[in-house]
């Protein structure tokens, strides 16, 4: 007889099917949110939400799935639904997560620019953001700016390696229901996972911190950040406090099936997943952590090349600046002629 894991989130029961409604509804009431953020509000527009949009839509489609599952005893117990589903959860919050690498780098590098320098800045193309333009004569910090791109770096590996043993071991539950050792590789390896998101989510909250104390970040995008690290934290540890449930067949109910346990996914797992991705739609990231459309996509300061092609680029709309201002002080000098000639006639 072979132990397999049991399934976050446990069966889907027909208890499953009133939360997987409400929570599907949830998802899609984001998306005028998304719409609002991406196509209308053109400065409030950056590609790091891309990740957190797609999920957002994924989730509709699990918990509507869930739904079904809950009604259709041949659904409930599906092999390629039963993957798809401890993929997405085991994978979800992680993804989330990873998001907040990519904002908080742009968190971390913004204050290291100097009035000189700011022009290349993420912040730079974030009108009315909270990060401004620095006093002139303050001085640039490139080998911090370097140090700080590599810690971000760091933790994009760390996050990567959180959820490439999830995604490859979490894809073969089912072939855990006659092969105990898979089934103790994928016991073992959805901990690792788990562990080390968790890891990595308190290393998010310290950064932050340690931004406000060194590089005096806005106060508002500090708290943001560790809110949402925070939220998945609890997905993190929920997961970890579960790991050694274990049953001999799906078909077999556990303590995941019980009402209690129930309510306990919906409450640490789904519900957190939810106020991240809606905090995160609702907030005008661009504006409060400097990112920009993209970021810092390179990921380095300019080089020669890209320095003149701005130069080339300011100088062409300062040029066009140029040529509107002059025509717009030359229509009031014709008026003042014809005025002149018209007197004149009029004597």
């Amino acid at each position: 007889m072979v132990n397999i894991p049991a399934p976050v989130g446990g069966t889907a029961l027909p208890a499953d099917f009133a939360p997987s409604i409400v929570f599907a509804i949830l998802y899609a009431l984001i998306a005028p949110f998304m719409i609002y953020r991406v196509l209308l509000k053109r400065r409030s527009r950056t590609l790091l939400l891309i990740g957190t949009v797609i999920f957002s839509i994924e989730r509709v489609v699990v918990f509507s799935l869930r739904a079904a599952q809950s009604r259709s005893e041949e659904k409930r117990f599906s092999h390629g639904l039963l993957n798809y589903m401890q993929i997405s959860f085991g994978l979800g919050f992680i993804g989330i997560a990873n998001d907040l690498i990519n904002i908080i780098k742009c968190l971390m590098i913004n204050p290291t620019y100097g009035s000189d320098m700011f022009y290349q800045s993420p912040a730079a193309n974030t009108k009315e953001g909270v990060f401004k333009r620095p006093p002139e004569g303050t001085p640039d910090r490139p080998k911090l700016r370097f140090w700080l791109r590599r810690w971000a770096d760091l933790l994009n590996l760390a996050f990567f390696a959180a959820s490439l043993p999830g995604s490859i071991f979490l894809g073969q539950y089912s072939k855990t229901f006659d092969d105990q050792n898979k089934a103790n590789s994928v016991q073992r390896f959805r901990s690792v996972s788990a562990g080390v998101a968790l890891c990595l989510c308190i290393l998010v909250i310290i950064t932050a911190v340690l931004c406000r104390i060194k590089l005096h970040t806005p106060r508002r995008s500090i708290s943001f950040m560790i809110f949402i690290a925070s939220l998945m934290s609890i997905v993190a540890i929920y997961r970890l406090s579960i790991m050694s449930i274990k049953t001999t067949s799906i078909t077999v109910q556990t303590s995941l099936d019980e009402p209690g346990q129930k309510a306990l996914f919906y409450i640490f797992h789904a519900l957190p997943e939810w106020l991240a991705i809606t905090s995160m739609v609702m907030a005008n990231v661009r504006k409060w952590f400097g990112t920009g459309l993209a970021g810092d996509y390179l990921g380095r300061d300019w080089n020669e090349k890209q320095v003149k092609r701005y130069e080339a680029k300011q100088a062409k709309k300062d040029n066009v600046r140029s040529a509107r201002d002059e025509s717009s002080d030359a229509i009031p000098l014709k008026e003042k002629k014809s005025r002149l000639i018209t007197s004149e006639e009029q004597v």
